[in-house]
Order: structure tokens, then sequence, then C-alpha cells
């Protein structure tokens, strides 16, 4: 399964467009979203006792699928759209150079790991205390905190 990484650029570059689905699809999709990620806190637990169960071929969760990014694009894209310039935004760099390209269940590259801009964090859906956003280059991506590896 290939998880699906949200670009900023791609957000960018497509902020202006409107928004595809209704107010109660996007509620929907967000539901569907959380619905995931709390499966995946649950199921957490699991893999810190058998960490070594866990690989890069581990099939990662169905967290960011299609109609995910779609409304987290939106959602950000109109958060972006409400500050003045991005480089404002706290904790967003200039420049966000790839150094890693996110791969599901691989540790979390140290060098990544930045604050991640409150103004998105305010934006996106609340995780739970395992689980938080990370920004790795230009990609969107989850990080178990208690296994410091990527999720999505």
């Amino acid at each position: 399964m290939k998880s699906i990484a949200i670009g900023l650029l791609g957000i960018v570059l497509v902020q202006g467009v409107a928004a595809a689905q209704t107010s109660q699809e996007q509620a929907q999709i967000l539901r569907a979203f959380q619905d995931n990620v709390e499966e995946y806190a649950g199921q957490h637990h699991c893999f810190n006792l058998f960490p070594g169960a866990l690989s890069a071929a581990t099939p990662g969760p169905r967290i960011f699928t299609l109609p995910v990014a779609m409304v987290f694009r939106q959602v950000i894209g109109k958060t972006l759209d409400e500050q003045t310039h991005v480089t404002h935004m706290t904790g967003v760099r200039t420049e966000l150079p790839l150094e890693h390209h996110p791969v599901v269940f691989e540790p979390f590259p140290a060098t990544e790991l930045h604050e991640f801009p409150p103004t998105l964090a305010r934006a996106l859906p609340p995780l739970p205390a395992t689980l938080e956003y990370r920004l790795i280059g230009n990609d969107l991506v989850l990080r178990d905190v208690e296994g410091d590896v990527i999720v999505v």
C-alpha cells in the first residue's frame, strides 16, 4: 500500500482552487481520518511490544487516503491563504530541502525534527498524544512519538 504524503508545495499551488466537497462531506472525511488515527493509536502499543515486527515492508495504516489528502490540502491552503506570507508562519522555513524521502515505519530522521508550524497544527484535526504532525521536506507525515517512526 502506498501512503499519500501531502506536499506543502502542491498545497501552495492549489490553494486558490474551490473546495471539491461540501462541508458535510469534509466533516465525514475528517471523521474517517480521525477513526483511522484512533485505530492506529490503539494498535501502536502492540508495535511497541514487538518493535522487531515493524519494517518498511509492514503495510502502513490507511490514514492519508485520497479524500483525506484533498481535504487536508484545502484546509492547509485556506490556512496559508489567511496568512499574509507563508514565510511569516512560525516554524515554516522559507526553504524546505528534501533531505529524506518519508518511508512508512522507518525511523524519523533526527535532522528533520523541526517544530511543526503552530498555525497549521491548529488548523488540522487533533491527534492522540502518541502521534504528531511533522514535515519532512515538503511532505506532511505523522510521527509515532513513542516509536519515533514515520506512520504515514
